[in-house]
């Protein structure tokens, strides 16, 4: 989701990486994760645990690193969740997100692979899931914001339940808002919440929807106490100021790439220019020493011309 602007607001959003994995891991969030799990796994959950919960400790100078939420679910399911609230440098539509897609798909292989060493049966690994909640829109074809991906055949006969993507797009939820709170399913209340937790332009649904989902109450509540916590303020203004340098670098590095070209350009044209009319020349006097009857090495000595063009200029003025 873009931000409005630089200053840092009362409440974080939500869709921002660093704010995402701070309040998913939260000591108090478990039951607002289950309840997110299980809405969009679709499968009942009884207890989620998660197996990276720290942030790490240099955040607010190294800010490269991946704000996932992997996790483990009772019946043996693995999980990992990504909030990529913006494209990945390179990654668009015009390229139809191909970078975000194959990450997915890296993400999820690494995930399920990883029970390798654990000595276990094929048929007995831990089912894998990958759920990438995304800031923009990614299948622009789509008008769901909820999108599904698995192991099926062309006639859609499923090979395996053993792994799954999910990819939700917090930007295609202009009819969502609009449906009455009661009507709404699990993902569509949570996919509102993360896109619009922070905007006070959907206060009173947020009240509607806290009064019918105390999970998201919960998080409502626990986004309030981060907010409040300055450490988690001076990381959000981090992350966010690292985010415009690294954008300042790119848009600065592009624009000095087209001026360079430019001026190669010009430079390349000229040169050129000045090595056509030279080679022009050179032919103008290779013409007249022929029509003198000039000997062709001669005329290959004072104009520096190949034998085989010389003898072509003959053989042209001879027809």
């Amino acid at each position: 989701m873009p931000y409005d602007d630089f200053i840092v607001p009362e409440l974080l959003p939500p869709y921002e990486d660093g704010v995402f994995k701070t309040l998913m891991t939260h000591p108090e969030a478990k039951p607002v994760l289950r309840d997110v799990v299980e809405s969009f796994l679709r499968f009942p959950v009884v207890k989620v645990e998660v197996r990276n919960v720290e942030l790490p400790i240099s955040d607010i100078n190294e800010k490269r690193e991946r704000f996932d939420v992997n996790c483990t679910i009772d019946d043996g399911s693995q999980l990992d969740i990504e909030m990529a609230s913006e494209a990945m440098t390179g990654d668009s539509l015009r390229s139809n997100h191909k970078i975000v897609k194959s990450r997915a798909v890296y993400n999820l292989c690494d995930l399920h692979s990883a029970q390798a060493g654990r000595s276990v049966r094929y048929d007995r690994l831990l089912r894998s899931f990958q759920m990438t909640f995304c800031g923009y829109t990614v299948f622009r074809e789509r008008e769901n914001f909820v999108s599904r991906f698995s192991f099926r055949d062309e006639h859609g006969v499923e090979l395996s339940d053993a792994v799954g993507i999910i990819f939700v797009e917090l930007t295609k939820l202009d009819n969502v808002v609009k449906k009455p709170v009661e009507l709404m399913t699990g993902e569509e209340i949570w996919s509102v919440f993360f896109a619009h937790g922070s905007n006070p332009k959907y206060r009173n649904l947020f009240d509607k929807m806290m009064s019918a989902r105390r999970e998201i109450k919960m998080a409502t509540e626990l986004l309030q106490t981060i907010s409040r916590d300055e450490i988690e303020r001076a990381r959000f203004r981090s992350r966010r100021m690292f985010r415009m340098d690294m954008e300042h670098s790119i848009i600065a590095a592009r624009d000095e790439g087209r001026v360079e070209g430019e001026v190669k350009g010009r430079v390349e044209g000229r040169v050129e220019g000045r090595v056509e009319g030279r080679v022009e020349e050179k032919i103008a006097a290779a013409k007249i020493m022929l029509d003198d009857e000039e000997p062709i090495e001669k005329i290959m000595k004072y104009t520096n011309l190949p034998r085989e063009e010389v003898e072509g200029l003959r053989e042209a003025a001879d027809d």
